[in-house]
């Protein structure tokens, strides 16, 4: 018997022990009637809470959050034979999973129970139970509340372990790619910002039309890729600060300081300190690099893409960064149209080739700082980092476009032209990152069922 079923048979039998129908009906009763009043209470108590604020909003709340309590209370206290108690406890688990994916801490949902049972319990006062049914009614909800925490705290430690090897094992992977290549991509987008700076410097040009630092291809990089590449490192809190400078205090300084001329003494004495900072900044860069480890784990064979086992990793710290700076980011799910009819009439080599020009295609139209995956089959999966749906649909218009345009060399002198359908998901600020997947797919399911070839926006 699987664990499942053998702990909600042993969890029947108890509760048959002790608790009669009479008590079943009066706690399903009270369900019923006030669990509208019940989730309200609930959640006007975790709003207040410190510790809860980050992973709610009055919004998310009221659209999805007290909807889902409710039917949660329903399925939990109102079940009415083992085989639904059963199933009770398999959406405990999967409320547990959904938990570690968006990193809501145990001890808040511990929290909430605690003032459910309370509320209930309060209620089971008022009800004309008799002094033993009311002790045994509180004894029911308090052990039907408690195993379902257990459920759900197993599968949140569960998950949570996997994702603590997921991380562990895209920074392993992330040390496995060419760190080389990397590195030399990262000091030439460094010195394309510092080249700029030195040539409006010698212009005597203002410095209205130049990207903060924060803002530049590095910057994109910094933020959004390194920190899962060099995680713990010394070096990359200290180029963050480096930036910080930069962005912060001096460039301000010369683009709306007093001193117009940009050949004066304290304008000459600011562009000399910024390039101070932007020669510490490629310093520290190659010291950080240096320190990886050559590694090789956990690419595509045929892209040379990430694949999706660390999407989980990238969209987590995504979302955190998204909610403390405040700012949107975007998933792209994308799929080769009639991607069958190529392996079926040219063969699958034709359809690696497909697949390889496709991957190509995308790394060539994103930035440094976003992330493309292979999702699986035809499928692919692009993160766009720091961008709203706007911007990200006139980039995955430009790789539709781009996609229609290009031919695809084959064997004997072929070629092939090949579209793709897009789905478009912003942020929403929940805190499960398998919505924004969910949410992308159905976009991308929507562009296939009116006509391919398209872009479409969950």
């Amino acid at each position: 018997m699987p664990q499942s079923s053998r702990l909600a048979s042993q969890t029947w039998q108890i509760l048959s022990e002790t608790c009669s129908d009479t008590i079943r009906d009066a706690v399903a009763r009270i369900i019923q009637r006030d669990k509208a009043d019940l989730a309200a209470a609930f959640y006007t108590y975790m709003l207040q809470d410190e510790g809860a604020k980050p992973f709610l909003s009055v919004t998310t709340v009221e659209a999805r959050l007290k909807p889902g309590l409710q039917r949660w209370l329903e399925v939990l206290f109102q079940h009415r034979s083992v085989e639904e108690l059963a199933a009770a406890l398999a959406l405990q688990r999967h409320v547990g999973e959904v938990h570690a994916r968006a990193q809501i801490p145990v001890n808040l949902v511990a929290r909430g129970l605690r003032l459910l049972k309370h509320e209930i319990n309060t209620r089971l006062l008022d009800t004309p139970l008799d002094r033993t049914e009311l002790v045994n009614a509180v004894l029911y909800v308090d052990r039907l509340t408690d195993v379902a925490f257990e459920e759900m705290s197993a599968a949140f430690m569960l998950s949570s372990e996997r994702g603590v090897r997921t991380d562990e094992a895209y920074r392993m992977f992330a040390a496995g790619r060419d760190l080389a290549l990397e590195r030399e991509k990262q000091s030439v987008a460094v010195l394309e910002w510092e080249a700029r700076f030195y040539r409006m410097l010698a212009a005597g040009s203002s410095f209205d039309d130049i990207p903060s630092l924060k803002d530049s291809e590095f910057g994109l990089w910094l933020y959004h890729k390194a920190p899962l590449l060099f995680d713990e490192t010394r070096e990359l809190p200290l180029i963050g600060e480096c930036v910080e400078r930069i962005d912060q205090s001096l460039f301000p300084q010369l683009v709306f300081g007093r001193d117009k001329d940009l050949h004066s003494d304290t304008n000459r004495a600011l562009a000399k300190a910024v390039l101070v900072e932007v020669d510490q900044i490629k310093f520290l860069l190659r010291s950080m690099f240096d320190r990886l480890v050559d590694l090789d784990v956990g690419r595509d064979v045929l892209t040379q893409l990430f694949n999706r086992r660390f999407l989980p990793s990238i969209l987590k710290r995504e979302i955190s960064l998204s909610r403390r700076s405040d700012s949107q980011f975007c998933v792209l799910m994308l799929d080769i149209d009639h991607f069958k009819r190529v392996n079926d009439e040219h063969g699958h080599d034709a359809g690696d080739r497909v697949l390889q020009h496709v991957a190509g295609q995308l790394m060539n139209q994103v930035r440094g700082g976003d992330f493309v995956f292979r999702y699986g089959g035809e499928e692919f999966l692009v993160v766009l980092a720091a961008i709203d749906e706007e911007q990200a649909r006139n980039v995955a218009d430009k790789i539709r476009q781009r996609i229609a345009e290009m031919e695809v060399p084959l064997a004997a002198s072929q070629n092939l032209r090949v579209t793709i359908s897009i789905g478009i998901a912003v942020n929403d600020g929940h805190p499960d990152y398998q919505r924004i997947i969910e949410r992308a797919d159905r976009a991308l399911y929507a562009a296939k069922e009116t006509g391919r070839n398209r872009v479409v926006a969950a």
